[in-house]
């Protein structure tokens, strides 16, 4: 009964772990900035939809963005919406493609003209809502909050980008080298998803061999 209860009890913590590790919003890898810069960052897609491909990423830009600019990504087409027409600032921008596999990452490029707000006395959040379409299904990505609230309102929040005068990451935020920047945050998320992926591959392997 004891060797029974306490491998049932391992396979239950590692569902639970894989849970996590499945379930990562689409968020961006550099979502901390100072106002009035450049910023290099990417649009974090590191599941599908229960397990169906993506094939779609669709994002709104909010009003105070007047310049943001998508990048082209191998294996998908990108389509641009302005907001007068076939002019001025973007409104919404989508990539179709893939299909990404639901177990894969996937970095979008996007480099963004960060407004140059006043964050002297509060910081400025900007908020993309995203929806990711997938061959069964979408993640609606848009909610617009905190994201405690997002999770009381029983939706998914939207990519933040935090406004601030003390980013995080304040050494790579100057506006140069932004074309390494791109590749460092892509790398470095991949390298992050890839070891999750083979921490949980050893951990199913481990309670797997426990179980028998």
């Amino acid at each position: 009964m004891v060797s029974t209860t306490r491998r049932t009890g391992s396979l239950f913590a590692l569902l639970g772990f894989m849970a996590l590790a499945t379930e990562a919003h689409v968020t961006f890898t550099t979502d901390e900035t100072l106002p009035g810069v450049q910023l290099n960052t990417s649009l974090a897609v590191g599941h599908g939809c229960d397990g169906s491909p993506t094939v779609s990423l669709a994002v709104s830009v909010p009003e105070n963005v007047t310049t943001v600019e998508p990048q082209e990504i191998p294996g998908w087409n990108l389509t641009l919406t302005h907001r007068n027409g076939n002019s001025g600032p973007i409104s919404n921008f989508t990539w179709v493609g893939g299909p990404l596999d639901p177990a894969s990452y996937q970095a979008f490029g996007v480099l963004i003209d960060v407004p140059n707000v006043d964050v002297s006395q509060n910081n400025v959040t900007l908020y993309f809502p995203t929806v990711q379409s997938c061959q069964n299904g979408t993640n609606q990505w848009v909610f617009q909050g905190a994201e405690a609230d997002a999770e009381a309102a029983n939706q998914d929040p939207a990519p933040a980008l935090i406004i601030t005068s003390t980013p995080k990451n304040a050494s790579e935020e100057s506006g140069h080298g932004n074309d390494h920047a791109s590749g460092d945050d892509q790398s470095g998320a991949q390298q992050l998803f890839g070891l999750s992926a083979a921490l949980v591959a050893s951990a199913f392997g481990a309670a797997y061999q426990f179980l028998l």
